[in-house]
């Protein structure tokens, strides 16, 4: 069994809602292209013989109308990490649509409060996205939560000794590349509506070459800075 998984990304699927901002727009995705990326899922995960695992952003309502239907025809599980302050707001997810993703063995975590860069923060409104909105999450689902997702991938030392303060086992970004399956701070590679099956293959095919190589060095670059 490979030591490393392939973490993927995705946001709204359908129809965009009309309170999106503009460079949300590019993340969603059709149900149809959404449906074709769950069937390849499978494929891609036992020819190249490595994990793959799903992950939602922000808690949109289609997490709850249109991807877990689409992944419960499929068996397929999913982290869905939501943003605490959008709970109950028009075009996300409210407590029923949390309890529905967690009925059909779905995974919840918290994406933050109010989807802002942690690093722009000072302590008191870091510790809103981080701790606020944990707890928010915990009341809502009515179990722990304990992975987050870092929002725009923004992170440094004083972000990540918070989220470790605060104890979640895992914490996903969007830095792209291959995850270590037991590590605390794990790449993820988003799928945009534009997003074709070879960005995947080259991610899977680049395991030790310069991409890789590279990526690397900027996760350690934003880890220490």
């Amino acid at each position: 069994m490979s030591q490393c998984e392939l973490v993927l990304n995705f946001h709204g699927i359908g129809t965009p809602h009309r309170g999106l901002a503009v460079d949300e727009l590019p993340v969603w995705m059709s149900q149809h292209d959404f449906g074709c990326w769950l069937d390849q899922i499978p494929i891609l995960s036992a020819a190249h013989s490595i994990p793959i695992e799903i992950t939602f952003d922000d808690g949109n309502a289609s997490d709850a109308t249109i991807a877990l239907p689409e992944l419960c025809k499929r068996n397929l599980k999913a982290t869905f990490f939501v943003c605490a302050g959008r709970l109950g707001m028009p075009e996300y997810l409210d407590r029923a649509g949390l309890r529905r993703l967690l009925d059909g063995g779905m995974r919840i975590g918290s994406h933050g409060m109010h989807h802002r860069n942690w690093r722009t923060l000072d302590d008191e409104a870091l510790a809103e996205e981080i701790s606020t909105a944990r707890k928010t999450l915990e009341d809502a689902c009515g179990r722990a939560v304990n992975a987050a997702a870092v929002p725009f991938g923004s992170y440094n030392r004083r972000v990540l000794a918070r989220l470790k303060a605060e104890g979640f086992v895992h914490v996903y970004t969007s830095d792209r590349g291959l995850a270590r399956r037991q590590a605390w701070l794990k790449p993820r590679n988003t799928l945009r509506a534009n997003s074709k099956r070879d960005d995947i293959l080259r991610v899977l095919n680049d395991r030790t070459g310069p991409e890789a190589v590279l990526r690397a060095a900027r996760r350690l670059y934003k880890r220490l800075r």
